[in-house]
């Protein structure tokens, strides 16, 4: 099968969220199981200049009295390409600009022309959130009577339907379109337009049909089968076997990586008590990440518990100063990093003991995935991606890999979180069974890519 993605970012080239992990992890396994792949992106000046100084002239457009031109990097299996256009995506930052409606809505026009004049044949366009949102609409109107593009299907993925693309119509406009509607949804026409749409869980595309998850989106929602395909994560990248943040796992003796690796993170934060449930919070720190219940809840377990409370992320000021509060007031089992270090993260994946994740909503969540490669317990809020890949553990049954709690309520995760405290201190046997359960779940995209395999296959017979 041949296959072109869209996007607006892909690692390692230019990241910003998981949506890059995805555009790196997803070609890559469909590049092995066969297929022939492209990725194609903007040319932000962001890009690591190691993958800058390599890339190599492949043809130019002009549209717009402007002109665009198409640039490769040699990748022996991935064919990437990039959209060069100073105006547009040189500005020093990715997103945030007045004008990103008219940066996407060209991006999108333009890769379009260009896979017509290098007749890049394909079987599935694979086009993602709001950015790429009107590709699926130029190609439906501008060039459905071309007969080069007749086999072509699109299928478009909603990563996080928080980020729609909400504008005018001036861009559709500027690009010759005729559109009656003085406003846009970027992500609503990508919806609209597509041939097949899919989200990142299953649990998250039957969330997404209520207004409390679908933003104002319910009705378009609602109007379409969407599919739902959970993510996974990269298991070379995510090697607990080969990692140099960590002591790494040796022989499958996973009870001795943990507690390795729990002594390197509690002195690379100066805590002492080993003996203390080490929790841990990776995240950007917002409301939706449910940083709310954490506030609400965390002085109570602090005070009372028998746990070492570790914290990374930026975010919102008032969570920063407050976590900052409480290093001061507890400073022997209370640590918080603000900023991101994907050194220090890894090390918090494989030497904490359980790993926290309250989100109010998450379309998938890459987080709890890596925990558990590297052995720690997730406990999360029964949500989107994070339902689907962490399943309560039953006393009774021996069934799970984790802990959950359905309400977004902070009393709800308190008494989870005591519950799982119960578990490490009192059955040692039960956790150290969930902690080897956890290293042998497969997350990997090998899973995940066979799915999209084959709802690219049900593109192709969507009349």
């Amino acid at each position: 099968m041949r296959i072109i993605y869209i996007a607006s970012e892909a690692f390692p080239f230019i990241k910003t969220g998981g949506l890059a992990d995805v555009m790196y992890a997803l070609p890559k396994q469909m590049s092995e199981m066969g297929h022939k792949v492209s990725v194609i992106i903007p040319k932000y000046d962001k890009i690591n200049m190691k993958y800058l100084k390599d890339i190599k002239f492949v043809d130019s457009i002009d549209m717009n009295y402007d002109r665009y031109n198409l640039v490769k990097y040699e990748d022996e299996n991935i064919e990437y390409l990039f959209i060069e256009n100073m105006s547009l995506f040189e500005r020093g930052h990715i997103y945030g600009d007045n004008d990103d409606d008219i940066r996407y809505a060209n991006f999108c026009e333009v890769a379009l022309r260009f896979i017509r004049k290098l007749e890049m044949r394909a079987d599935i366009i694979h086009c993602n959130d709001w950015q790429t949102g009107l590709l699926p609409y130029f190609l439906k109107k501008r060039y459905k009577t071309d007969p080069f593009f007749y086999d072509f299907r699109v299928v478009y993925t909603i990563h996080n339907l928080m980020y729609q693309g909400r504008y005018n119509s001036y861009a559709i406009k500027n690009l010759g379109y005729d559109i009656n509607e003085e406003y846009v949804n970027f992500m609503k026409i990508g919806i609209e337009y597509a041939d097949v749409v899919n989200t990142v869980s299953p649990t998250y595309a039957g969330e997404i049909n209520y207004p409390y998850f679908a933003e104002g989106l319910e009705d378009t929602i609602k109007s379409r089968k969407i599919f739902g395909i959970l993510n996974g994560i990269d298991y070379t990248v995510y090697d607990p076997r080969n990692n140099k943040s960590f002591a790494p796992l040796e022989d499958n003796k996973y009870l001795e990586f943990k507690e390795k690796n729990k002594e390197l993170l509690l002195e690379k934060f100066n805590l002492k008590n080993s003996n203390n449930l080490t929790i841990s919070v990776i995240s950007r720190m917002v409301e939706g990440k449910g940083f709310d219940l954490i506030i609400d809840k965390i002085e109570e377990i602090l005070r009372y518990d028998s746990v070492n409370i570790l914290i990374l992320g930026v975010g919102d000021y008032k969570y920063e100063s407050i976590f900052n509060n409480l290093c001061i007031k507890y400073p022997d089992k209370f640590r918080v990093y603000i900023g991101y270090s994907e050194e220090l993260a890894n090390l918090m994946y494989a030497g904490s003991d359980l790993f926290l994740m309250p989100s109010r909503y998450e379309p998938c969540g890459l987080s709890q995935m890596i925990a558990m490669r590297y052995g720690a317990i997730p406990l999360v809020r029964e949500t989107g991606g994070l339902k689907d890949s962490v399943t309560a553990y039953n006393m009774q049954t021996n069934e799970g890999n984790g802990f959950s709690f359905t309400n977004f309520n902070a009393d709800d995760m308190l008494n989870v979180i005591r519950y799982s405290e119960h578990i490490f201190f009192d059955r040692k046997d039960i956790w150290n069974k969930l902690v080897e359960k956890n290293f042998n779940i497969d997350n990997s995209w090998t899973r995940s890519a066979k799915e999209y395999y084959n709802l690219y296959m049900f593109a192709k017979t969507t009349p």
